[in-house]
């Protein structure tokens, strides 16, 4: 109980002196071509400054900025990690090392040089937190964007895509899981994933973000299934399948029984390689999706 309430403290401590320190400089770059370091293999200890200064590219698209961070690795694979909403939690002391910043568990994976890893984020939509890497008001340009920089790094890394996986929590899963079905991708890993869009608007507070990608705000109306439900219907219609590990928690309440549940069955029934790790609690946060854990279902989807 002390150690909780000095975490507490130190939390609200740490708020504070954020508050009174002047805003940072934007922690998007305007690169321009990769740099030759770009291609050197990581070594040593992690060091966020240095990954970025090294690995981390741009790239303008219809007039917008976006970023992205493409490690090298030794291997033919490519995993694709999606970022999560990036708020103010993610700077909280328990997550800063993992989820700080736009880029999320940059650290996590700096160490697996087996394989290429391409970090992803959206920083679009409502308070300029992500827009389920759709876009805004209908317009789905973030979307169109993340398949350029998917298709522009596949050729340059010379990666089919069944040798690509796709991963993220939230968020990001809901990316992952649609972009590997939309690509298909040997395999998409998703913790806590939001699946259905009007759903989540309902049960995980996220109407606004929904509301700035549909450009409506009637977010759970049938007629914006095409979007909000999108990956069932896409799970329901692909074939083949690519392989789905999924980590949910059952009292994340409004994901897993209403979502997660639902499309493992689905996947199950029209033969798609399913390899579901539930957890009695936990919440929409997971304690169990480790390093070695990701590591473990790369391998699966990848079939090895």
């Amino acid at each position: 109980m002390a150690a909780s309430r000095l975490s507490n403290l130190l939390d609200r401590a740490d708020e504070a002196v954020r508050r009174l320190r002047p805003a940072p400089p934007p922690a998007l770059a305007r690169a321009s071509a990769p740099p030759a370091a770009a291609r050197s293999p990581r070594r040593g200890r992690f060091d966020r400054e240095s990954a970025l200064q090294r690995y981390r590219r741009a790239v303008e698209i219809e007039g917008r900025l976006y970023n992205y961070v493409l490690y090298p690795g030794d291997g033919d694979a490519l995993c694709v990690h999606f970022s999560a909403f990036f708020g103010e939690w993610g700077e909280r002391r328990p997550y800063r090392e993992q989820f700080g910043g736009y880029f999320h568990r940059l650290r996590m994976f700096w160490p697996d040089t087996a394989h290429r890893y391409l970090f992803l984020c959206d920083t679009f939509g409502a308070d300029a937190n992500g827009t389920y890497y759709k876009g805004e008001n209908g317009d789905f340009f973030v979307e169109r964007a993340m398949d350029r920089i998917l298709a522009d790094t596949l050729e340059e890394t010379g990666t089919p895509p069944d040798r690509v996986v796709a991963m993220g929590s939230s968020m990001g899963a809901t990316a992952a899981v649609r972009f590997a079905l939309r690509h298909s991708y040997a395999g998409a890993v998703a913790v806590s994933p939001h699946f259905d869009l009007d759903l989540c608007a309902r049960h995980q507070g996220r109407e606004r973000h929904v509301a700035a990608t549909l450009g409506a705000v009637d977010v759970e109306d049938p007629r914006h299934f095409a979007v909000t439900r999108e990956i069932r219907h896409l799970a329901a219609t692909v074939d083949p399948l690519p392989r789905l590990a999924v980590q949910s928690m059952a009292d994340d309440h409004g994901v897993h029984a209403e979502q997660v549940e639902p499309l493992v069955e689905l996947w199950r029934t029209r033969g798609g390689a399913v390899r579901p790790d539930f957890h009695a609690s936990g919440g929409h946060t997971s304690d169990f999706a480790t390093a070695d854990w990701f590591a473990e279902q790369v391998d699966w989807c990848l079939g090895s």
